[in-house]
């Protein structure tokens, strides 16, 4: 009977796991369009790193398996799986389905060695902080706090270091709850998240002027706009921002990147409002929440990519950084395009050209 058992788990891992026909999160009959974690599945499905159940089904709350972790981290990372060192881990001999997997994950130090690895066993919360900091190497840049974690907590680091960046976040209690066995969604959203993890600059370069065009929703015109670093006024990078027909001024732009947080917005007589504002480092999903404390007119920001493309100005940008904001009280939608070290490129309203980056040249 327990052979039978292991067989038929065996076959519903390989079902969960083999190359399905072509999808996308959306075509899951169980993963809704508003979906918060849509973009995450969505990424680890077209890259093949994870597939569905059939008919049309992903299963977003199964709990995800040790085994099924191993393959999805081996498909991710590209490890090696011919010539693996045996691990010699008592439940996963060489004949097993997922052996391969298993022993590569061991071998990059991702899985510690013991004497089984318990490959139909769930995932904690705790364990997934400690596999994916050690899968990505990631560095703790800044101390996040969580009701329930302490130095007695197992992998109390590795948690802290997911959360400082960006990967995970406090439940509304202020719990990260260490022990709660992951669901698919969630593996999934987190290793999506470390693989898109970017540090990219998204603001404008102060050696350089840009023009753009612009148009107006207010006006219904279109115009040429320069934009001249001034100064930093101790916060902010402070841009003049010029009608190149009329000469008029336009409203200054500030801009802020402390590290830890982007902003971009217009100023008036020092009065700053900020159109866009999140946490850094950035990665794919959703950014920020209507829920979450001081977002105002119910905003949703998602990062739809962070290695896109997009053309502006005639000129083709690589490795383009994707946002997209909605409003939970309207269908508008802005699309934003940030390039490392140039800023923005392109800006999206209702998928009109609002701002195209023309020009940027030494000043």
């Amino acid at each position: 009977m327990k052979q039978i058992l292991k067989i038929a788990c065996v076959l519903l891992l390989a079902v969960c796991l083999i190359p399905l026909k072509d999808v996308h999160a959306a075509s899951f009959k169980d993963v809704s369009d508003d979906n918060t974690l849509i973009t995450e599945i969505d990424y680890l499905v077209e890259k093949g790193i994870i597939n569905g159940y059939p008919n049309d089904l992903f299963k977003p709350n199964a709990y995800v398996t040790r085994a099924q972790a191993a393959v999805m981290l081996t498909r991710a990372l590209g490890l090696q799986t011919a010539n693996v060192r045996d691990p010699k881990y008592q439940d996963v001999p060489t004949t097993h389905a997922y052996f391969k997997e298993i022993a590569a994950v061991h071998n990059a130090g991702i899985f510690d060695s013991a004497q089984k690895f318990n490959p139909e066993a769930t995932l904690s919360r705790g364990d997934m902080a400690i596999v994916l900091q050690r899968a990505f190497k990631l560095k703790e840049s800044e101390r996040y706090y969580f009701s329930d974690v302490t130095e007695k907590t197992k992998g109390y680091k590795e948690i802290y270091t997911i959360a400082s960046n960006n990967i995970t976040r406090r439940y509304t209690d202020g719990s990260f709850k260490p022990s709660l066995p992951l669901t698919r969604a969630h593996f999934s959203a987190f290793l999506a998240r470390a693989l898109t993890l970017s540090n990219s600059d998204l603001l404008k370069d102060t050696k350089y002027d840009y023009i753009y065009s612009y148009y107006s929703l207010n006006d219904k015109n279109r115009y040429t706009l320069k934009y001249e670093y001034s100064h930093n006024n101790n916060k902010n990078d402070v841009w003049t921002i010029t009608d190149l027909n009329s000469n008029e001024l336009f409203d200054e732009e500030y801009l802020l990147s402390e590290g830890l947080h982007y902003a971009q917005g217009l100023a008036s007589n020092e009065s700053t409002h900020y159109d866009i504002y999140f946490s850094l480092p950035i990665r794919i999903g959703v950014i920020r929440h209507e829920d979450d404390g001081g977002v105002i007119s119910g905003i949703r920001i998602t990062v739809k990519t962070t290695d896109g493309t997009v053309r502006a100005g005639g000129v083709n940008y690589n490795n383009v950084i994707v946002l997209e904001e909605k409003s939970v009280y309207s269908d508008d939608v802005w699309t934003y395009y940030f390039v490392d070290g140039i800023g923005l490129v392109k800006e999206l309203y209702n998928y009109e050209v609002i701002y195209e980056l023309l020009d940027h040249t030494e000043n």
